[in-house]
């Protein structure tokens, strides 16, 4: 006879508010900015009115407010796409439906200057989480819609931006190709010259994975990125893209929402980024 499998419930805390992120129903609004880094979300809400933080735990900080009177709200993931997985999953359970990661990236294709903008439509899926999800064979692709509206907002505010795949790693040294001077695989030095030959722009730690897990619970999801390194003229700095892509996610957000209300797309595209006679 087969033994009986108890399949665990979702862990709740004392108060009932889901366990990582420490938020009950109500705290957050349906529109979320996902960014890595703790302190990245005191950044993303200079542009908002009212903001306060409301619940902070590990490396999930999370902070609401409003923009262009906008409900809207960021909560950090920290890096790599298995603690994003516990924010997206936790955040869906309180009844968001759209994110937007925001976050920085190396770049492999020479036309980037450092902090230009990248939106990522779909990405090569080396996260280390989504197949946990699925088959590997599933695609990890961005949010139409919030593609289209982050690329929008770029134009908006006249920021300078690519849209292309890329490529999410689950480790950050040798994963994209950097020596360690301990263990140097015989792939190591392919992983980058192989990804140039397909086209792929840029080289990240999260959203395919979150990609993925997002779209799985019937989620929109989309990401902008700054440039931060580009691996082909070997610069690195921030030079202003961490902001610019913050308030670019905000600006998205709030297209999304007129788009949704008033049922009218507008697109007017001029300051994408023309590479090898392609838009990337």
């Amino acid at each position: 006879m087969a033994m009986k499998v108890n399949v665990a419930s979702a862990p709740v805390d004392d108060e009932g508010k889901v366990y990582h992120l420490g938020l009950g129903k109500g705290d957050v609004p349906q529109y979320m900015i996902l960014p890595g880094a703790p302190e990245r979300t005191a950044i993303i809400a200079r542009t908002w009115d009212g903001a306060r933080e409301i619940a902070s735990n590990r490396e999930y900080k999370t902070v609401t407010g409003r923009y262009k009177n906008v409900p809207i709200g960021t909560t950090s993931t920290g890096i790599g796409a298995a603690s994003s997985e516990i924010a997206i999953h936790e955040l869906h359970a309180l009844g968001v439906h759209t994110c937007i990661r925001v976050g920085t990236t190396g770049v492999i294709q020479p036309d980037y200057d450092l902090g230009d903008l990248v939106i990522p439509v779909a990405c090569v899926r080396h996260d280390g989480t989504s197949d946990n999800y699925i088959e590997p064979a599933y695609p990890a692709t961005a949010d139409t819609m919030v593609t289209m509206a982050l690329m929008q907002a770029c134009e908006n505010l006249g920021y300078r931006y690519g849209v292309g795949i890329g490529y999410t790693a689950a480790s950050f040294y040798v994963g994209q190709g950097r020596p360690v001077g301990v263990y140097e695989p015989s792939f190591l030095a392919n992983i980058i010259p192989d990804l140039q030959s397909a086209g792929v722009v840029n080289i990240e730690m999260e959203c395919s994975g979150q990609f993925v897990v997002g779209r799985l619970h019937g989620m929109r999801m989309g990401a902008i990125l700054a440039v931060v390194a580009n691996r082909v003229t070997d610069r690195w700095g921030e030079e202003g893209g961490e902001e610019k892509s913050t308030k670019a996610a905000s600006e998205a957000v709030f297209i999304l929402k007129d788009w949704e209300v008033s049922g009218d797309i507008k697109l007017n595209l001029s300051k994408r980024l023309r590479i090898k006679g392609m838009y990337l």
